[in-house]
């Protein structure tokens, strides 16, 4: 009979292993493991090359050469601004696992001001930490003259916090001279706030200390905390002169502002026109308006809440009071093209001259044609670099009435082409009821011969 052999008895004794060489097939899948690895790893963001001041001439020119805008380019308009002249901000980054709050410049580079720095070192030290945590940003609002507007967007829900931003404030008022007020931000829904923005959202601003508006760089004329500006001041403090060189206006002309902001440039020119107006839709925008329209001297201006539309110039116009030598000008913001009908709405209320601001140059090139269109020629065409160092640039183009039908639309024969003899009907001796089913006559030899 068969007897399976009884296995060897095992021992506690360790046996020495030999480490074999991985095979091929494992070194690849090792490989190819470490290359997913690689691929997983978040890869470093790209970094934002600012175009210079040359390049941003060169685009333009490339611009007007490609889309066959006619006219010659004017001269650029810019004017250096210092850092303490400019909008800052310390914001709140998320990196990795953990918050950091930086300073954030207006242009690459740029120096900062001893302000921004003494209020960054603030916010590091130990009394104020819990304060730190719950801060979102802090906004230096330059007025233009050295001085700042600070607007503070933290999320006050503790009493440890908020004992934290009166420490803030406090600090603020003993050791800022330059800081002329304080508002605490907050946003709905709760956004990173920012006056150049377009997000729509709800803000509501409540004032530590000092005044909801500051003036501008000394001009006597204000704007509220949370209403738009550029960045930098200088260029734009200087805007309303510019525009006054480029149109020459006489006494008895009327200057319209639209999307007007605080209304600046019409506020600066109300001393060079008969009568000046400004339209805007935000509240922020009308209490400045206001308060600036009580301000100017003749009491010639005045204050329009609403939409740039269709509508608002048939009505504005369609009264005699505003009949008059009207000057608009439109500042679009940012990538925004005028709504629909109102290029012909504002050629048929026949001003004498056509402002339009914008940054898009796609935007310029289709109201170039539409105002082209409506019967206005280009006539100038003047950039604008209001924040030097940004990369960023604007367009202020001016049209005037075609009188001389250089646009082939000249209003005499314009009108003459509504009074064209048409070629008189050819009746037909044979009634044709009397036809009791359709046929279709050939002429004889006679009829073609004629």
């Amino acid at each position: 009979m068969y007897k399976p052999q009884r296995k060897p008895f095992k021992t506690n004794e360790r046996r020495e292993t030999v480490r074999r060489p991985a095979a091929p097939l494992a070194n690849k899948r090792v490989a190819a493991k470490a290359t997913v690895d690689e691929e997983v790893k978040p890869a470093k963001p790209v970094e934002r090359v600012i175009p210079t001041f040359e390049d941003l001439k060169r685009q333009l020119a490339a611009w007007a050469e490609t889309e066959k805008i006619p006219g010659k380019i004017q001269a650029w308009y810019t004017a250096e601004t210092p850092a303490e002249n400019c909008d800052w901000r310390i914001v709140k980054i998320i990196k990795g696992a953990s918050e950091k709050l930086v300073i954030e410049a207006p242009v690459k580079d740029m120096e900062r001001p001893e302000v921004v720095t003494r209020v960054n070192e603030q916010l590091k030290k130990d009394h104020l930490r819990i304060f730190g945590k719950a801060l979102r940003q802090i906004c230096f609002r330059a007025t233009g003259d050295g001085q700042f507007a600070l607007l503070v967007q933290v999320n006050l829900r503790g009493r440890n916090s908020a004992h934290g931003y009166k420490t803030f404030v406090d600090f603020l008022e003993r050791s800022c001279p330059e800081i002329i007020s304080c508002h605490h931000v907050q946003c709905t829904p709760d956004y990173i706030f920012d006056p150049t923005g377009t997000t729509p959202m709800k803000v509501e601003a409540k004032s530590a200390f000092g005044s909801d508006f500051i003036s501008i760089g000394g001009t006597g004329i204000y704007m509220h905390v949370l209403d738009w500006a550029p960045k930098a001041r200088n260029a734009w403090i200087g805007l309303p002169m510019r525009i006054e060189s480029a149109i020459h206006p006489n006494q008895d002309d009327c200057f319209f502002e639209f999307y007007s902001g605080c209304s600046f440039v019409s506020a600066s020119l109300a001393n060079r026109f008969k009568k000046v107006a400004s339209l805007d839709c935000r509240e922020y925008a009308m209490q400045s308006s206001r308060l600036n329209g009580r301000n100017v001297p003749d009491e010639n201006m005045r204050f329009y809440r609403g939409h740039v539309d269709a509508d608002f110039f048939t009505k504005f116009f369609n009264k005699e009071e505003n009949e008059g030598r009207w000057t608009f000008y439109f500042n679009l913001p940012g990538d925004e093209s005028l709504a629909s009908n109102v290029e012909q709405m504002a050629a048929q209320s026949r001003p004498e001259r056509i402002l339009l601001q914008t940054s898009n140059l796609e935007v310029a090139t289709k109201e170039i044609k539409h105002f082209r269109r409506e019967g206005y020629m280009l006539r100038k065409s003047i950039p604008l670099y209001l924040e030097p160092g940004s990369g960023k640039f604007e367009i202020l183009f001016l049209f005037v009435p075609d009188r001389a039908g250089i646009l082939g639309q000249n209003p005499a024969q314009k009108a003459k082409s509504r009074n064209v003899q048409r070629p008189q009907e050819r009746v037909n001796r044979q009634n044709s009821a009397e036809r009791p089913h359709f046929a279709q006559s050939a002429p004889t030899f006679k009829q073609r011969k004629g």
